[in-house]
Formats: structure tokens, C-alpha cells, sequence
């Protein structure tokens, strides 16, 4: 196969890799210039209406570059400033323009989810401040983490976005006493940002909790396409931002010219999550292939990447998606589509624990002494 040009972003690690393997990736390349297009037509969209003290931030598969058909267009109103009764106004018009039916028929994208999370106000403070005890709701964790792992600003005003994305990471390694001053057999573990680390993981085992729930809450209504979900794209999400804690680690990003000091550590975090959570793990592979042309490395990134691929082939075929969505969890054992599904679950999921459990893999001991112990 030819290698991945990705276009319109040649310096992606995607297409670095695919030239690497000789892969290409229709659905993941289909799917982000899907969501390039996506992106386009919402920031001329939004134009002149958030300030400077706003920005409007796109989350899911608009943020991840995965639009597929039926993608839910999830954003929130990202407001980083003094209470003022005209972020109301400027909220509602962004509201009603992002409400219109005529956006969701030209786009192919569905309204945000009924919990709320969002198409909602969003205020810095917090999310910010409130970092575990009883004033961190669920919504509250969840704006937070997918601010850092799955967020991207819409149109020209992002200085919202950028001053509370560096606000956050700024906390987090703040508040980690230790972290540059841990004295252990192992001294990477002095570059692992475990406050960070923490919250990911903890949010991770809510959004499992959370399926759960929903499974009740909803009668079992979607449960089929929500389980593979869970098993492919939120894993990912939660995979890419334990990655971006080991990627503090010199020894696994290579970059020995990393300054050794915690705003060393925010300047390095808000770089590698710039990135999509696909290709933060695409870059982890472009870094480790060259340093040691690993032949598991190699083998690793093409199971981790075809599955994908073939997830969002799935997401992205209407008769599929529709027939997961409506599927009862009692059908499930005879049903083609799913065992199809789940077979390319279980390879995604494979490939992931390669990559943070593998012999081979560099992440190996960081993952057991501080991703599980």
C-alpha cells in the first residue's frame, strides 16, 4: 500500500507513520477530512461572536478528527473571565447557531447527548479549582479531563481556550509536590506527572461506571454501539492521556533537551496534547521505531491502526450504525454485525495492552509501577 499523506496536514505523526509502515488508513484519512471541512464551516459559523474572554470548543469525534456520518456535534462555551450578564447573550446566539437544523442536515451531524454536559456554559474556575472533593461533580471531571485529552477551539478567539488548557496543567503539576524531587531506584519516575495521572485514570473508570448506568437509566436503548464504543474510542481517549504522562519521561519521548523543571513538564504536556488522541499514539510509535526499528513497535502501530480504521468504517456505514444502535443485548450472540464489531474490538484492544504491556515496549514498567501500582 502507498503511504499516508493525510491532506492538508503532511506534518502529521499519521501520515509519518503510514510512510514508515507503507500503510494507508482509508477511514481514519476519510474521517478527518470529514471533520477538517467540519471545523471550516463552524468557525465562519461562529464568527465574531465569542470575545476575547470566550472561545468556543468543540469536543468527541469533531475534536478527535473522526467525523463520521451520525457524529454527535458536542461543544461547550468555554467562558475565562469576570461574571458578566452579556457571556449569557453571547451563549445563546452561539446556541442558536449551532442549534439550526439546517447545520445538522449539511454537516451529517446529530445534537449533543441529553445528559447536558454539553451545548452548555462552561466557567474556568471549576474547573480549575475544584480537582477531586465534593465540589467535582461528574460534569465537572469530565469538562476538565476532555478539555486536556479531547478539545478543540472553533474560530479565530482560542485565547480562552489556551489560558485555561495551561491553567489547568499548571495546577496539576503544581500541586504534585514531589515531582521533580522523588528519589527512587528508577529516576524517571521524577518526570511522571501522578496527580495528572490520577485524574485520567479516575475518569476513566467513571466513564465505565457511567455505561453502566446508562445501560439502566436507558432500558439498554444503544447499549450495543455505546459497548464497542467504550471499547475502542473511549479506551483510546484514556490511553492517549496515560501516554502523554509517561511521554513527560525523556527516555520515552528522546527528548533529552526536556528542561528539568515543572514548567518544563506543562510546556511538554500541552504540546504532545495539541496533538489528537490518535496521534499521540502514532507519535510514540514514529519515536520508538527510529530510535530502535523495533519489529514489534511496527507490528504493534499496524494491529493498533487497521483496527481503528475499521472502527470508524463502522461508525461511518449507516446500516451498521443504525442496526448496533437498535440492537437488545439478548441478540447480541447471534448477531453478525456485532460479532463482527467485537472481533475488532478485541484486536484494538489487543494492540493497547502491547503498547503499555508488551515485553517489548518501552511503557512496560512504567505502566505496573505507576499506571496500575
Amino acid at each position: 500500500m502507498s503511504g499516508s499523506t493525510f491532506a492538508g496536514q503532511g506534518g502529521s505523526p499519521l501520515a509519518e507513520l503510514g510512510q514508515m509502515l507503507e500503510c494507508s488508513w482509508k477511514n481514519i484519512e476519510a474521517a478527518w477530512e470529514k471533520t477538517l471541512r467540519t471545523q471550516e464551516l463552524l468557525s465562519k459559523i461562529i464568527e465574531g461572536k465569542p470575545g476575547s474572554e470566550t472561545s468556543v470548543i468543540v469536543h468527541g469525534s469533531v475534536a478527535r478528527q473522526e467525523c463520521t456520518q451520525g457524529s454527535d456535534l458536542d461543544w461547550t462555551l468555554l467562558v475565562d473571565g469576570v461574571a458578566d450578564a452579556s457571556v449569557q447573550q453571547t451563549y445563546l446566539v452561539v446556541k442558536k447557531t449551532l442549534s439550526s437544523e439546517a447545520i445538522f442536515k449539511d454537516l451529517g451531524l446529530k445534537p449533543p447527548g441529553r445528559e447536558g454536559t454539553f451545548g452548555a456554559l462552561t466557567f474556568s474556575q471549576p474547573i480549575m479549582h475544584f480537582i477531586g472533593g465534593e465540589e467535582d461533580s461528574n460534569s465537572n471531571t469530565t469538562r476538565r479531563v476532555l478539555l486536556l485529552l479531547e478539545a478543540q477551539p472553533v474560530g479565530i478567539r482560542k485565547e480562552a481556550f489556551d489560558r485555561v488548557r495551561k491553567g489547568v496543567l499548571k495546577r496539576y503539576i503544581d500541586e504534585d509536590r514531589g515531582l521533580l524531587r522523588r528519589s527512587h531506584a528508577d529516576q524517571s519516575v521524577r518526570w511522571v506527572p501522578l496527580f495528572l495521572l490520577n485524574d485520567f485514570a479516575r475518569y476513566w473508570r467513571t466513564m465505565a461506571v457511567d455505561f453502566a448506568y446508562k445501560q439502566f437509566e436507558r432500558g439498554n436503548e444503544g447499549y450495543a454501539l455505546r459497548s464497542i464504543k467504550l471499547g475502542v474510542s473511549r479506551k483510546l481517549l484514556f490511553a492517549s492521556g496515560l501516554l502523554a504522562c509517561f511521554w513527560c519521561d525523556p527516555g520515552i519521548s528522546k527528548n533529552v533537551d526536556q528542561e528539568s523543571s515543572k514548567q518544563g513538564l506543562v510546556s511538554c504536556l500541552d504540546s504532545f496534547l495539541s496533538l489528537t488522541p490518535l496521534e499521540r499514539l502514532a507519535l510514540f510509535f514514529v519515536v520508538q521505531i527510529k530510535a530502535s526499528d523495533s519489529q514489534f513497535m511496527r507490528d504493534t502501530a499496524r494491529g493498533l491502526l487497521d483496527a481503528y480504521d475499521d472502527f470508524l468504517g463502522l461508525l461511518n456505514d449507516p446500516e451498521k450504525r443504525k442496526h448496533l444502535n437498535e440492537l437488545m443485548p439478548d441478540d447480541e450472540e447471534g448477531d453478525a454485525v456485532f460479532q463482527e464489531a467485537r472481533a475488532m474490538r478485541r484486536r484494538f484492544r489487543l494492540a493497547i495492552q502491547d503498547v503499555f504491556f508488551g515485553g517489548d515496549s518501552p511503557l512496560h514498567q512504567h505502566s505496573i509501577e505507576k499506571g496500575v501500582f
